[in-house]
């Protein structure tokens, strides 16, 4: 494929991407295509997008409330919107327990991860799914609930998430009559961290915090090895996540729209401040590669190639899929043609998973 703007790690080159055998076999700096490249002009090419978090699937399986639908259906629904958005890796996080529009999520959960097994094995997928599992840690059963996914071969990210009223996401909803922690329920909670800490470093998963709001919080999540800051809701925790070397991700629909739908840390200031390395999508696939060139206008102040990688190479990385995630030598051809011009909606054309066109 010749492109007059592909889009590396480090700059924009003039140039051909040859693949073979569904691997980037040579990137070649060139002003002219060869006879036999595919020519995309002046459209961008970049890598596929890597999105480690998505409620996506839920909506498919539930459009509308108290109405579920298929789970096959469902699976196919969102993994190909997710390729029209230009994501060929997507981590689909799905919650084991609670509530959520009127879905009940532990019902939910075994049948959509077996579905999107059962999709991948009779070919009906056109991207690469992983698992990001959502652990609510003030469940007593949580443990018992988790254990027969623990060791799932697609299983790639653990959250550890605290919904409790006051608590990280929620510290702005306290009642204010409210009283601190019951001693109870946090030591449980410390418990249940310090278990799936345990098994996700045994079994090499990343584990990221979620919601943290404080600097108490960052530190306790250092200190059970979590090596990402996953929506942290203040610039007090995102500043100490990244004192502690941790990777900040946040949301793309918050950058989009200009700012938390809660009242949260805004994406943009949190990229103004040096503050994000991931973008997800957490509820529109659209959503990232949008937000992705967004950071590249003027009042962000990001070149391409680091705007490009927060939704491609540093979630690639930050989940251990190192062979992904960048246009270079010996890594997964996973591609997207995207018309974009500053200012402009960018439009994925045309999306190559492994070599394979698929969008």
């Amino acid at each position: 494929m010749f492109s007059r703007r592909i889009v590396l790690a480090d700059r924009c080159i003039s140039g051909e991407v040859v693949v073979r055998g569904g691997f980037i076999a040579e990137v070649v700096e060139t002003a002219d295509p060869s006879g036999t490249a595919v020519d995309l002009g002046d459209d961008l090419l970049i890598p596929g997008l890597v999105d480690i978090h998505t409620d996506n699937l839920e909506k498919h399986y539930q459009p509308r409330p108290g109405a579920n639908w298929d789970d096959l259906g469902a699976v196919i629904a969102h993994d190909g919107q997710c390729a029209a958005a230009g994501i060929t890796t997507v981590l689909d996080s799905l919650a084991l327990h609670g509530e959520r529009n009127g879905l009940d999520r532990a019902a939910a959960f075994p049948k959509l991860v077996a579905a999107i097994d059962q999709c991948t094995r009779d070919g009906l997928l056109r991207i690469d799914h992983g698992l990001h599992l959502r652990f609510e840690v003030t469940k007593s059963a949580i443990l018992d609930i988790a254990a027969p996914y623990l060791d799932h071969p697609r299983l790639r990210l653990l959250s550890l998430m605290d919904h409790r009223p006051g608590q990280r996401q929620l510290h702005l909803k306290a009642p204010s009559d409210q009283a601190a922690d019951d001693i109870e329920i946090a030591d449980m909670c410390r418990r249940n961290r310090r278990h799936l800490a345990d098994i996700c470093h045994t079994q090499g998963v990343a584990l990221a915090g979620h919601d943290d709001a404080t600097l108490e919080h960052i530190a306790e999540a250092v200190s059970f090895g979590c090596t990402m800051a996953e929506f942290p809701v203040t610039q007090v925790a995102a500043q100490a996540a990244r004192h502690a070397g941790m990777t900040i991700a946040m949301g793309a629909p918050n950058l989009v729209r200009g700012g938390s739908h809660s009242g949260n840390l805004s994406a943009k200031a949190a990229a103004q401040a040096g503050l994000l390395d991931i973008l997800a999508s957490d509820y529109i696939p659209l959503s990232m590669i949008r937000a992705a060139f967004l950071l590249v206008e003027p009042d962000q102040g990001f070149s391409l190639p680091d705007a490009i990688a927060t939704v491609t190479d540093n979630p690639a990385r930050a989940t251990g899929l190192t062979d992904r995630g960048r246009i270079a030598p010996g890594l997964r051809a996973d591609l997207v043609q995207v018309r974009w011009q500053p200012g402009r909606w960018p439009l994925a054309l045309c999306v190559w998973l492994a070599g394979n066109r698929v969008a």
